[in-house]
């Protein structure tokens, strides 16, 4: 049947879309082809590409459906067209179900492209990042060398130039590795000999060395934690110890590491301070009980000595009296070392002499004794000794009271070393006397400068020298220390068991001579 006049337009429409439906979709195909060719990794392109083959697919089979029709049925046979409408509507089905199935598709492969493209762009940095790397890693690699190295400088020289001991311990509490500082504090030659020595051996307590162990163990860690340590020569130190635990990546102990500061001397001098208070309560109280015995005991002698007047040539009477008199004086000079203890005597004339003479002068008193029992006297006098202001006749009592407790120490058969040296850094001159006796015990050296506290037996001592002795030095500025044994090599060497060292300050006596001299 050949179209009537008033179908002409439509079936022209449809003719002319058809055929711009077929140019279109190849030019659009043309064009994701080129896409492809520019960038044949890009996923997207390559999906459009296809996109466009399944569109110019449906385009041709619907456009061959329609253009071929209206040829076969312009041309009178339209037997031929039913023949071929069926292949011609399967295969525009066929096209348009692969339309739908990309376009159904379009948001996930977007997806991918753009997953893709990202993962380009970080693999893109990672590459460069990685030229950039290979051209600066000489160069990153000896800087940081560098910089560990200065660190490691850095930590070095705190660790052997630190004044502390410093030590690291393994997990079963051996010494693994120590400074010099600490090598030397506790009378080592090199840390070879301290290192695999097991902590607990130095230290001089036990109990406190468990709750050291045990604190650290618990804690992770210990902070100024008070402890006695025996050194190699028998002295002991007290140290302030602050140790951390080690632990490794898996926050297993591997051990401790430990600062540990000397408090010896600081100790030393707080027993010092502790002991001057105590000496100066006790020496106030030794004034007071010194003045109230001092006149019964003046009227006690002096009528024993009137009454030994008045019963002359009759012995009977008059030994007892003399015995009376005899102790009464005993107890006079023991009442006056108390009032000198406590200061409240009348201080003597000051004066600047030379130490060594005076020494020199004592011994020439007392050497005669110290020969009888074969006791030597070793003399070591510096020679650029300055002077200083004292007493002379009070320092020559220090200095005698000394020189016997010496001669009591040793008994027979020894040596008495007397030194005098002038300690130019801190303007102090020092006398050392020293003997080979006995030596003083640990429990009993913190009290000999005690008042009545002797070792002597019944009736060879009053216990008031070396408190009298510490009160005059004390008087003209200085100090006594007393140290059983030695810690100097040069005194240990010479055979020393116990030295008192007095140290008298030049300075303070030369400002007394001005003093003594604007009054004059």
């Amino acid at each position: 049947m050949s179209p009537g006049l008033p179908f002409l337009p439509v079936y022209t429409g449809d003719f002319v879309g058809a055929t711009l439906m077929i140019i279109l979709s190849l030019q659009a195909m043309r064009y994701a082809r080129r896409l492809t060719r520019l960038e044949r990794q890009n996923v997207l392109w390559t999906y459009l590409f296809w996109l466009c083959a399944a569109l110019v697919a449906l385009a041709v089979s619907r456009s061959i459906g329609h253009i071929l029709r209206f040829v076969m049925e312009l041309a009178g046979c339209p037997i031929g067209w039913q023949v071929l409408a069926p292949y011609s509507g399967g295969l525009n089905s066929l096209a348009f179900m692969a339309v739908a199935v990309l376009t159904f598709y379009f948001y996930n492969v977007y997806l991918v492209n753009e997953r893709v493209r990202q993962h380009a762009r970080a693999l893109a940095e990672a590459h460069e990042s990685l030229q950039c790397l290979n051209l600066t890693l000489e160069e990153q690699v000896e800087e940081r060398t560098l910089e560990l190295s200065r660190s490691e400088q850095k930590f070095r020289r705190l660790y052997e130039g630190s004044k502390d001991m410093i030590f690291f311990c393994d997990v079963n509490g051996r010494i693994t590795d120590i400074n010099d500082s600490g090598v030397e504090l506790l009378g080592y030659d090199r840390s070879q000999d301290i290192v695999g020595h097991h902590l607990s051996s130095f230290f001089s307590d036990e109990a406190k060395w468990a709750r050291y162990f045990c604190s650290l163990n618990a804690n992770g860690h210990i902070k100024d934690f008070e402890a006695e340590f025996e050194c190699r020569d028998g002295s002991h130190r007290y140290l302030l110890i602050t140790a951390s635990a080690v632990r490794g990546e898996d926050t297993t102990r591997q051990g401790c590491e430990a600062i540990a500061k000397d408090l010896t001397h600081f100790k030393q001098v707080t027993d010092q301070l502790i002991q001057s208070e105590n000496m100066a309560s006790v020496g106030q109280l030794a004034a007071g009980v010194a003045h109230e015995i001092n006149t019964p005991l003046g009227i006690i002698l002096g009528y024993t000595q009137l009454l030994e007047e008045d019963f002359e040539g009759n012995n009977e009477v008059l030994e007892p009296l003399r015995i009376v008199e005899k102790q009464t004086k005993v107890c006079k000079r023991i009442v006056a070392d108390l009032l000198r203890f406590s200061r409240h005597t009348t201080e003597g004339e000051l004066c600047r002499i030379s130490i060594n003479h005076c020494l020199e002068e004592v011994l020439s008193v007392v050497e005669h004794s110290l020969n009888m029992d074969h006791i030597y006297v070793q003399r070591v006098f510096g020679e650029d000794v300055p002077e200083v202001v004292v007493d002379r006749e009070r320092l020559r009592q220090v200095l005698v009271n000394m020189i016997t407790n010496a001669h009591h120490a040793i008994g027979k058969e020894g040596i008495i070393g007397v030194w005098t040296r002038f300690h130019s850094h801190c303007r102090e001159l020092e006398i050392i006397i020293g003997d080979t006796g006995c030596g003083i015990a640990p429990e009993v050296i913190g009290r000999i400068f005690d008042p009545f506290f002797t070792t002597k037996g019944v009736g060879k001592g009053t216990g008031l020298g070396l408190s009298v002795s510490f009160g005059i030095i004390q008087d003209f500025g200085g100090r006594i220390d007393v140290f059983s044994p030695p810690r100097e090599a040069m005194l240990v060497s010479a055979g020393m068991r116990t030295v008192f060292c007095i140290f008298l300050p030049v300075e303070a006596a030369g400002a007394l001579v001005s003093e003594e001299k604007g009054r004059g």
